[in-house]
């Protein structure tokens, strides 16, 4: 390869540089003197010569240097061979002469004559699999050893806008000959699934967006860089085979950080053979009143039907259609209403896209044969003696057909439109409250406090039950209505009935002692004032229970919540939007500006469900404390003021971005005892943080730890084990991450001073470790998990023998019981989850399992969007609060309830 095709005379020449600068694929080429090469050409660096003819005078000096090591030769050769351990950066050919008087015409060095890079940037992600990364791969023979300092990683806008360093390769990291190294550059912590060795952006991480160009640098410069096209994200985009040619970014390769990349397996297309009868029920459950035909896709590629193709009959009807341009899903299902008319709404528990018969309506009844015709032909056919079927499937999905002998044998639980499984041994039974006997009661409660406003709501149907807790006797409950700002109680000693709900009034941020910062754009300043007229609704979410002297009381996590998620209704607005009245607030310009209270998010609806034009208060969303309350009357016995927000700005972890909105937010709670002192935990959602208060005496409650791990965001799920139960004795507190995925234990001493144990990554992003439930008698610990890498929602086991060294056993599969999953819980060797159907205003379900065999042990119908659920101490009862949330467009606004299932 030519490197010099012609050389300008120069009169004088003292010192002449070639720089060969290393770059992959199309990389960026540094300056020179004279010429760049690109990686694609130069490959080694061997008995290159520039010839002495060509120069007036004798060359003294020749050398190419490559670092970390330069080498050089006498005269004018160069030397012959490249250590393999030279990094591939720039090699500079440096002639030292004092006069040059005539042209190089011809100095050239062969292709086989630099060395080609050894670390080369392999694979990126940007978008589509919860984390992005970038993958590098040594192409070298040998293995490589990063020196300290030298290499980083970085987008283009992170190297050549901001100037900011990158994500470093520390010193020491080795990569084996043909092995990769991964760095996932969004994280905080080693991703669910990534490598051991993966490096991680931490406090220089960078997220790689549309249009995104990755940048290796070596030495503080460009070494190579990839850039993918405007406006795109890739999923993934990298070097087919490893090391070699960039594969188009049109095709997705399959992701495989830190191993080599491949394409898609090819699957073929689904067909007309993939297509079965699935299910069948002819005599529903009572929350199941309707006959159906379930169709399942055993491929695992979408399959469309063609118009007047396909039909399902039985003995004496011509049949059901099924609709041109209906889709199943791969491995998906599609549920035939053989006895719904096409102009008839669908009944309560179908599927959103369950089909209603266009032709003659049939039920499906006993002794039936139920065939699946395709071009007028049989295609699939099943039949069943004299009796009904609740329900006769498949088991697995597309599999065989489950024995039902003489009809007394054991039948599938009828689960239209997702996997069949059998029906379980616990015959569970369910009590569900709603709130429609307090419907009369509204005006009175609203003067306390209580909050009705939903769009064209009543109170039954707006009320929405998040959190609850039983008393230690086991004879009441207490579930927080976080949106409508109360408390309400329930009865379990005899009938069950909800008997009181007490409105909880609002903080008083004019108060001393109430201090808020209300602003997230005041200079990045955190300072507390009070505000008068300015109120925080409570809001509580989660919820405890303790009593003290024989009294019950309740204390509460005062979050807040906002209804601001409706297509055609939004309650929050800022301060700055509004319409202050001057008598009240005579400083209405001034409170408006957005480093005091313009930024605030308040409500709209005050004490009324027509919004306000003219505000004489401000009422925003929750109170950044905890409380606590009388159980029997309601009364608020103590609030912690502003001190949740002072103890987070002392520790440094105050999130001011977040003061307009909720400031710490403190999401949940839980109690426990350590010799003879009551401790309240409270996750706060926005510090990444929980804070711990000794509360024995409730006259003399008293701040004790702050506790904080790098990584950990969003504390959703905190529960404490007590030294009786923990399996190395030591009280244990554990903490379940929402955001950053992972769960958290930290142990504690006998004067309740906690330090770090152990941590524990699931998956990482959101929703991947929310709620926790620990049993003692199998020391495992069971997590839900609605993360997006593994799809599913699950339930995952851990390990918690050893409180320093937690790891995963295994994973429950809940995709056959429903949509995500919202709480479990653990009681006597038996495990509930609480989950919302995929239409969230349909009944939820509880599903109960066995802590040791995993084995599903019962079912249940709750009220719809169970939220959180518990057993009761004496473990007799499973409950559940059912949130009752709207459709987001408000057209079906479900009631809120409380589900009490006894267990046998």
């Amino acid at each position: 390869m030519k490197i010099l095709q012609q050389l300008p005379q120069l009169a004088t020449l003292t010192a002449l540089t070639l720089t060969l600068v290393a770059c992959g694929g199309d990389g960026n080429k540094s300056s020179s003197s004279s010429s760049a090469l690109s990686s694609s050409t130069v490959s080694s660096v061997s008995s290159a010569a520039v010839s002495s003819s060509s120069l007036s005078s004798s060359v003294s000096s020749s050398s190419i240097s490559s670092s970390p090591a330069p080498f050089s030769s006498s005269s004018s050769s160069l030397s012959s061979s490249v250590p393999s351990s030279v990094a591939p950066s720039s090699v500079s050919l440096s002639i030292s002469s004092s006069i040059v008087s005539s042209s190089v015409s011809s100095s050239s060095l062969s292709s086989s004559s630099v060395a080609a890079p050894q670390i080369v940037l392999n694979e990126m992600r940007s978008d589509g699999g919860g984390y992005d990364y970038i993958e590098l791969f040594n192409a070298g023979d040998s293995d490589y050893t990063f020196v300290a300092g030298e290499w980083a990683v970085n987008d283009i806008k992170g190297f050549e806008n901001d100037k900011v360093p990158g994500i470093a390769i520390p010193g020491g990291t080795v990569v084996p000959a043909k092995g990769f190294l991964l760095v996932a550059v969004d994280q905080t912590a080693v991703p669910f699934g990534a490598p051991a060795s993966t490096l991680i952006g931490g406090a220089n991480e960078f997220g790689l967006g549309k249009g995104d160009t990755a940048v290796l640098v070596y030495k503080g410069a460009i070494l190579e860089q990839k850039k993918w096209s405007d406006g795109t994200h890739v999923n993934t985009f990298g070097r087919l085979p490893d090391g070699g040619e960039w594969h188009v970014q049109t095709e997705s390769l399959v992701a495989t950080p830190g191993t080599s990349n491949k394409l898609p397996d090819v699957v073929a297309p689904a067909g007309p053979s993939d297509i079965v009868i699935n299910e069948i029920v002819s005599s529903g459950r009572n929350d199941i009143k309707f006959d159906y035909v379930e169709i399942y896709n055993k491929n695992a590629q979408p399959y469309e039907f063609a118009a007047g193709e396909w039909s399902v009959s039985d003995n004496e009807n011509p049949g059901m259609p099924i609709p041109g341009g209906t889709k199943i899903p791969g491995h998906g299902h599609i549920i035939l209403l053989t006895d719904q008319t096409a102009n008839s709404t669908l009944p309560a528990n179908a599927p959103a896209n369950a089909l209603l018969n266009t032709a003659t309506t049939f039920g499906i009844g006993k002794k039936e044969t139920i065939t699946l015709l395709y071009k007028g032909a049989q295609h699939d056919k099943i039949s069943y003696g004299d009796f009904h079927v609740n329900a006769f499937g498949r088991l697995p999905d597309g599999g065989n057909w489950i024995d039902l002998g003489a009809g007394t044998s054991p039948q599938l639980y009828a689960s239209p439109g997702l996997k069949n499984f059998m029906t379980p041994s616990l015959n569970l039974t369910v009590t569900t409250l709603n709130f429609s006997p307090f419907n009369n009661d509204e005006t009175t409660l609203e003067a306390g406090g209580f909050r009705v406003f939903g769009l064209n709501a009543d109170l039954a149907k707006d009320v929405e039950p998040e959190y609850i807790a039983v008393a230690a006797d086991s004879k009441t409950a207490w579930v927080t209505l976080q949106e409508n700002n109360g408390i309400a109680r329930i009865n379990l000693d005899g009938t069950p009935a909800i008997t009181n709900i007490f409105p909880l009034g609002f903080k008083d941020f004019g108060a001393a002692g109430n201090e808020i910062d209300p602003s997230d754009k005041d200079n990045n300043k955190v300072e507390f004032a009070n505000y008068p007229k300015v109120f925080g609704m409570y809001q509580p979410d989660g919820i405890a229970t303790f009593n003290e002297g024989g009294m019950d009381y309740v204390i509460t996590a005062n979050e807040g919540d906002v209804r601001d998620y409706y297509t055609n209704f939004k309650e929050g607005v800022k301060v700055s939007e509004l319409t202050l009245d001057e008598s009240d607030f005579p400083n209405a310009v001034d409170l408006k500006k957005d480093a005091k209270l313009g930024r605030l998010i308040v409500t709209q609806f005050g004490q009324s469900s027509t919004a306000e034009t003219l505000y004489s208060e401000l009422l925003s969303f929750g109170a950044r404390s905890f409380s606590i309350w009388n159980g029997t009357t309601g009364e608020q016995v103590y609030d912690s003021g502003k001190d949740l927000e002072v103890q987070a700005n002392i520790a440094g972890a105050y999130p001011d971005d977040r003061s307009d909105a909720k400031g710490v937010e403190p999401e949940n709670l839980t109690i426990g005892t350590i010799g003879s002192k009551r401790f309240v935990f409270v996750g706060l959602e926005r510090a990444d943080a929980v804070a711990v208060y000794d509360i024995t005496d409730l006259s003399n409650i008293a701040f004790k730890q702050f506790l904080k791990t790098t990584g950990d965001d969003a504390p959703e799920g905190i529960l404490f084990v007590s030294a009786a139960d923990s399996p190395n004795g030591n009280p244990l507190l554990i903490v379940s991450n929402e955001d950053s995925g992972n769960v958290t234990v930290y142990q504690s001493d006998v004067n309740g001073v906690f330090s770090f144990a152990s941590r524990l990554v699931l998956e990482g992003g959101a929703a991947a470790a929310e709620i926790s439930a620990y049993d003692p008698l199998t020391k495992r610990l069971f997590v839900l998990n609605n993360g997006t890498l593994l799809k599913n929602s699950r339930i995952e086991v851990l390990n918690l023998a050893d409180p320093t060294k937690l790891s995963l056993l295994t994973t429950i599969d809940l995709s056959p019981y429903g949509g995500g999953i919202n709480s479990v819980a653990v009681k006597n060797g038996k495990i509930a989850g609480a989950l919302q159907a995929a239409d969230k205003t349909q009944q939820g379900t509880v599903v109960v399992f066995d802590t040791s065999t995993y084995a599903l042990l019962g079912i249940a119908k709750v009220g719809a969007l169970p939220d959180m659920l518990t057993f009761s101490p004496d473990g007799k009862f499973i409950l559940t609060a059912d949130e009752g949330e709207a459709k987001d467009d408000y057209s079906y606004d479900p009631v809120g309830s409380v589900s009490i299932i006894a267990l046998p």
